[in-house]
């Protein structure tokens, strides 16, 4: 079993896509965190478990906890439990591997791993086993590539947006991400990318519409100015835009906070906010939906950039 020192719950590509999930992290390692002092052990919880599946990953993580009611430091460099994926679609079961990770406060954790992308729509058990028979599960099915609609830009007096609605959303994503695509100085180079993070709790560009859809509004024009600090341009440059992209981050239905609130303080109370059984934590999934489009020389040049082939 490999021991590794890092500060953070999981390495490599799922380290960008934790950062807008924090507080939900937080919370569920606090819960997680009672392993030698926990009184709401109960006889048929054995495991705090955390983790979700992430269709933009090859490497899979789920950290496992097992509940105890005595107060001894047992170490932690060893672990009664064996992690499995049972994919309900095809019935393949996939056995993970444990990796002991050293935190940067020296406490450390068991952290299960897998190679394996998974696939929207499908669902996937997962179970942790104890050597005497005992365990815990819980289940997760991946959210669907959902439809997308974009309306024609809108130029009002001061600005250019456009409006992007994704069908069969009717409940606020984890992120939304909007990328402006540049042509280098050279075709031989790769293509220059501004990505700028939409969809905050208090982001007034993100709302339901007609009962089912999420609809973002792009702001063409104001976002030039995090666009060049992002591009490190001078405000008076125009570079040639490609293209307009949008990636929206999207977790499974069951990963959802009472009322739709993140609330530490309710979410911190053992049970609140837990899919798993005979257990605590939460075992869910992300799926990443991705559309790009094209604008016109007319609108190019209204949001400050140079359209490809002109000058």
């Amino acid at each position: 079993m490999p021991t590794l020192k890092i500060g953070n719950i999981f390495r490599g590509s799922r380290l960008r896509t934790l950062a807008p999930l924090g507080l939900l992290v937080s919370v569920l390692f606090v819960m997680g965190c009672e392993e030698s002092v926990n009184p709401f052990v109960e006889e048929d919880r054995y495991f705090t478990v955390f983790g979700y599946l992430d269709t933009a990953a090859e490497e899979q993580f789920v950290r496992v906890i097992p509940l105890r009611t005595d107060f001894a430091d047992l170490g932690n460099t060893t672990i009664d439990a064996s992690v499995t994926t049972f994919e309900v679609e095809t019935g393949q079961t996939v056995v993970w591997q444990d990796s002991l990770i050293t935190y940067n406060d020296g406490s450390v954790g068991h952290v299960f791993h897998a190679s394996f992308r998974p696939v929207p729509g499908w669902t996937y058990d997962l179970t942790i086993s104890r050597s005497d028979g005992v365990q815990s599960s819980a289940s997760t099915t991946i959210p669907l590539i959902t439809g997308v609609e974009l309306d024609d830009p809108t130029i009002s007096t001061a600005a250019v947006f456009q409006k992007v609605r994704w069908s069969n959303i009717d409940f606020r994503p984890f992120r939304v991400e909007v990328w402006y695509r540049f042509l280098n100085s050279s075709p031989s180079l790769p293509f220059l990318m501004a990505v700028l993070t939409y969809g905050n709790v208090d982001d007034k560009y993100g709302q339901v519409v007609q009962g089912n859809k999420w609809e973002v509004l792009v702001r063409l024009t104001n976002d030039k100015e995090d666009v060049t600090k992002e591009l490190g341009l001078s405000d008076s440059s125009a570079p040639f835009l490609m293209s307009v992209g949008m990636r929206l981050t999207m977790t499974d239905d069951s990963w959802r906070p009472p009322d739709g609130v993140f609330d530490r303080e309710v979410l911190v109370q053992p049970g609140t906010f837990s899919n798993v059984n005979n257990g605590f934590g939460f075992f869910g999934s992300l799926n990443q939906y991705s559309f790009e489009w094209t604008l016109s020389p007319q609108i190019t040049s209204l949001i400050g950039y140079t359209y490809p082939g002109k000058r």
